[in-house]
């Protein structure tokens, strides 16, 4: 009877359709709570902590924590849900942080700005929901100022908009703009054009969302501004010392053009990748590339997943964590810390080709840096690729509807090489490829003609240091040439699974013969540490055994 019953109730919606009536209209589909479409504003500074600009702008909860306006800000609409700010730290009094967050939330255990050393300068921009009294909140870990700059704001829509949707490329980003390309950089106090419409923007668009990167620049900002306008007092990219390189990803307005400015108050190469633009009055009414704002969570941080930071070229997925479907793309913050060399990382949807661009720039080995992202997603989430190895933390802020791209690549595997011996050491310019054996009676070890160590210091692909002893005049003289390696240079260690674990010298000098004193060296220069040890004149020659010539390397690569 059921089954009579369903087939004569799809007969009768068959012949009511076919005669003409009017069918119902299927419901449409309930928006994400939150979702919102981007309003560009006159960039602003907001607040400035200061006293030799004034500190305005910020009233002070706690010893550490500032909490800034947005809603008071010039142009900013009531109902304003989130907002886009760029951060700068400036004169950090030592290593340190920013978290911006919602006013009235818990601190999260998420970051935004770092400082790797004292004195440092440095920007980055952040999507963050406007928390109570219409406010954001920013903590600071150590003592430092900080100057907070207005971008945008997100509104709440009910349904489908024309202006303010993000539209984001399928593949991630494109490199549009390259001036190491041509052979020459940009002047100081020079203004450069960039042309979006090369890279398929179309015109009549409200912003676009770009990376742009200064490479080996002078001290000083820059800034992106739109065509035809005066240049806003805020800053986009801030260098602070000479040769640096950074990158920072920016909103800029287009009013319906295709090019925008990019001032250099200091000069140097400069970089940029086109990642998406947000739609203008024009464009088809949609939802794709609304806005849906959280509270900041930390999805990724391989320093949970791996004692060692992850080598070059691995690639780490991870979901981007939304509470439902049809996310196109993710506003997130990338953080790059434990370097194991100079490099970059590139974020792009998990499982596809990766794109020619670049999200972040290491340029140091203690460096701790971060740069806001925002990226294009796959079913599969996001992936975030270092070439060089670093660990990797991945803070989310919020996502953006639409269709993910299609994720066709496998799942990358990741080396993770453990704990084992080395067996021999090579140093083309200082002549040395010679075995290594551990024991007790170092003397007698090396007499034979190999480097000598202790059990306990033989291990390589683990946290910590080899310390190799060889002979310059006897035992067929292994170390003999030991004193032409120079800060630089590199050396390798064999290991017993057969891989070459490779060192960079870091630290060359000759000091007393004591183990305390050497082990003291490696301890300044890095996680995992490698040193050639010899008797030494002062001069740093052959043959004296009153001191010792110690060349510290740090691992920078396996192969």
């Amino acid at each position: 009877m059921r089954a009579h019953a369903l087939r004569l109730a799809l007969a009768l919606v068959t012949f009511v359709t076919a005669v003409g009536a009017v069918a119902a209209a299927p419901a449409a589909a309930a928006l994400p709570a939150g979702a919102s479409a981007y309003v560009a504003v006159t960039p602003q500074r907001l607040a400035d902590t200061r006293p030799s600009q004034g500190a305005y702008g910020f009233t002070t909860v706690g010893a550490s924590t500032i909490r800034v306006d947005i809603l008071g800000g010039d142009g900013v609409p009531a109902n304003a849900t989130a907002a886009v700010v760029n951060v700068t730290i400036i004169g950090a009094g030592g290593k340190g942080y920013v978290t911006v967050y919602p006013s009235g939330e818990a601190l999260p255990t998420t970051s935004t700005v770092n400082s790797d050393v004292a004195g440092r300068t440095i920007a980055n921009m952040a999507h963050v929901k406007i928390g109570a009294n219409g406010s954001i909140d920013l903590f600071r870990s150590t003592s430092m100022n900080l100057a907070v700059d207005l971008v945008g704001v997100y509104v709440p829509v009910a349904g489908g908009v024309s202006e303010g949707r993000l539209t984001t490329l399928a593949s991630g980003a494109v490199r549009i703009f390259d001036t190491r390309d041509r052979g020459y950089g940009v002047g100081a106090g020079s203004v450069t054009p960039v042309n979006l419409g090369t890279a398929g923007l179309p015109s009549g668009q409200a912003a676009a969302l770009v990376t742009i990167t200064a490479v080996t620049g002078n001290p000083g900002y820059w800034t992106a501004y739109p065509t035809g306008e005066n240049r806003p007092n805020v800053s986009s990219v801030n260098l602070d010392t000479v040769g640096q390189t950074r990158a920072g990803q920016a909103i800029v307005p287009l009013n319906g053009l295709q090019t925008f400015n990019i001032f250099s108050a200091g000069g140097g190469h400069l970089i940029v990748d086109l990642v998406g633009w947000y739609t203008g009055p024009d464009t088809a009414s949609g939802t794709d590339g609304l806005f849906v704002p959280t509270s900041p969570l930390r999805l990724l941080d391989t320093r949970q997943l791996r004692t060692m930071a992850p080598w070059g070229g691995s690639t780490y997925e991870f979901s981007v964590g939304a509470p439902f479907s049809g996310i196109s793309a993710v506003a997130m913050n990338i953080t790059g810390t434990q370097p194991w060399d100079k490099g970059y990382v590139t974020a792009y949807p998990a499982g596809v080709t990766r794109p020619g661009s670049s999200n972040l720039n290491v340029t140091g080995w203690d460096q701790i840096i971060a740069n806001h992202a925002i990226s294009r997603v796959s079913g599969r989430g996001v992936a975030l690729f270092t070439n060089s190895g670093m660990h990797l933390i991945g803070d989310v802020a919020g996502w953006f509807l639409g269709t993910p791209s299609a994720a066709t690549q496998p799942v990358p595997t990741n080396p993770n090489y453990t704990s084992n011996k080395a067996t021999a050491v090579y140093s083309a310019k200082a002549s040395v490829l010679v075995g290594i054996k551990s024991g007790t009676n170092l003397d007698s070890i090396a007499n034979q003609g190999y480097a000598a160590t202790w059990s306990d210091l033989a291990n390589v692909a683990t946290p910590g240091n080899v310390m190799l002893f060889g002979h310059r005049t006897t035992g067929n003289a292994p170390f003999y040439y030991l004193h032409v390696l120079t800060n630089g240079d590199s050396f390798s260690l064999l290991g017993s699974d057969g891989h070459w674990y490779n060192y960079r010298v870091v630290d060359k000098r000759v000091t007393y013969p004591y183990y305390t004193t050497i082990a003291n060296i490696s301890a300044n220069n890095g996680p995992m540490t490698a040193q050639l040890v010899a008797c030494s004149k002062l001069s740093g020659l052959p043959t004296s055994t009153y001191y010792r010539i110690v060349i510290t390397g740090r691992l920078y690569s396996i192969t």
